[in-house]
């Protein structure tokens, strides 16, 4: 039996980021207990309809903010899951936060639940920059937070980071990257801010505004993001991701592989037997009908391969090429002959022959990489 992962959408936060384009909701926190009751009967229904019980590796909390709701909400949807599911006793069991919901209550309580992992997202250590993107935390309360996990006992805590953002510059960032790292924590993504049209960043610093960095800027705030995590030990498995040995997320990497995960609660996103679907994103129409489908598409043969193309060039070792063509029946180097050899001879893709991978300057352009292959 593959052993696959389980994604679970808490959609409830303090305060909406400006940037964020996610299924979220201030304000309404009021609805966790009954929202919790409602994944639990999600689950159920969806997994008692399977012929057994499906084996996973990961479990992630995702929002939203799910360190925002009652421990015991977590703790009911971690139970129904494990009624229904077999969870390997190594399962990474990941919960997303802010820094400003952890307590050092809360955090004993994730951990007595079996949550063994945490994600804190922590998005810069300068005040007027987390001002500048609507986040409603402080620096201070950044370094509480992580100070509170540490305390609480998890020794597997990741921090996200993110640059290209208004009011940042190339110091500090390098200021926000240093005293991170040299909290010695294991692992850390970062990520380049993409600014939704939609979103209220945009209304206030529009793509034009002279705020935010240069392209060029933008590039050295990567160069500078991965020569520092390289010399604090940490290494780069993926575009946007860095970590000790042994504590690469497992969840993500189920991503990246291609595999099968499941997903409940508002908006999410699963991809499970060929078909990728995905729940409403209206709350109020989630919790009256848990079981529709906002989005289902059934993936060919072609667009497997294809994605599978894309989310594997995301990790720095690239593509296993033996290991995909028992995959997907496919040689790639005879399937895209021509996009290989123009990349290689680029200086965009690299190969030693057993795998297929971005060079750093491809990382910088990935998407007009994966491009050529869709």
């Amino acid at each position: 039996m593959d052993a696959l992962s389980a994604y679970i959408h808490i959609p409830f936060c303090t305060y909406k980021c400006d940037f964020c384009d996610f299924t979220a909701f201030a304000g309404l926190d009021h609805l966790s207990e009954e929202y919790g009751q409602i994944v639990c009967q999600e689950i159920s229904d969806r997994l008692k309809a399977r012929c057994d019980k499906p084996l996973l590796n990961s479990i992630f909390y995702g929002g939203g903010t799910p360190g925002l709701v009652a421990p015991a909400i977590i703790a009911e949807i971690d139970q129904t899951l494990r009624q229904h599911a077999l969870v390997s006793p190594e399962a990474e069991v990941t919960l997303e936060t802010t820094p400003h919901s952890i307590s050092l209550e809360k955090a004993k309580a994730w951990l007595d639940m079996g949550i063994n992992r945490i994600s804190i997202g922590i998005q810069s250590l300068s005040d007027l920059e987390l001002k500048a993107v609507g986040r409603d935390h402080t620096r201070a309360q950044a370094l509480s937070g992580i100070d509170l996990a540490v305390e609480a006992g998890f020794t597997n805590i990741s921090t996200d980071l993110m640059y290209g953002l208004p009011e940042q510059t190339l110091e500090s960032w390098q200021l926000t990257l240093n005293e991170v790292l040299e909290l010695g924590l294991p692992h850390l993504s970062a990520y380049g801010l993409q600014l939704s049209t939609n979103s209220p960043l945009s209304g206030r610093y529009p793509r034009d505004s002279p705020a935010y960095p240069t392209e060029e800027q933008f590039v050295e705030f990567y160069h500078v993001l991965t020569k520092l995590a390289d010399a604090f030990g940490l290494e780069q498995y993926e575009i946007s991701n860095f970590s000790r040995s042994g504590f690469e997320s497992t969840h993500n990497l189920s991503y990246w592989s291609n595999n099968d995960y499941f997903a409940f609660g508002v908006g999410a996103h699963r991809y499970v037997d060929g078909a990728r679907s995905a729940n409403w994103r209206s709350l109020k129409r989630y919790m009256t009908d848990w079981l529709g489908d906002e989005l289902y598409e059934q993936i060919d043969a072609s667009t497997r391969i294809k994605e599978a193309i894309f989310l594997a060039l995301r990790t720095r070792r690239g593509i296993d090429l033996s290991r995909f063509e028992r995959q997907y029946g496919v040689d790639l180097f005879r399937l895209f002959n021509k996009q290989i050899k123009r990349l290689t001879e680029g200086g965009l893709l690299e190969s030693d022959g057993k795998h297929l991978w971005l060079t750093q300057p491809g990382v910088l352009v990935s998407n007009l990489v994966m491009a050529e292959f869709m």
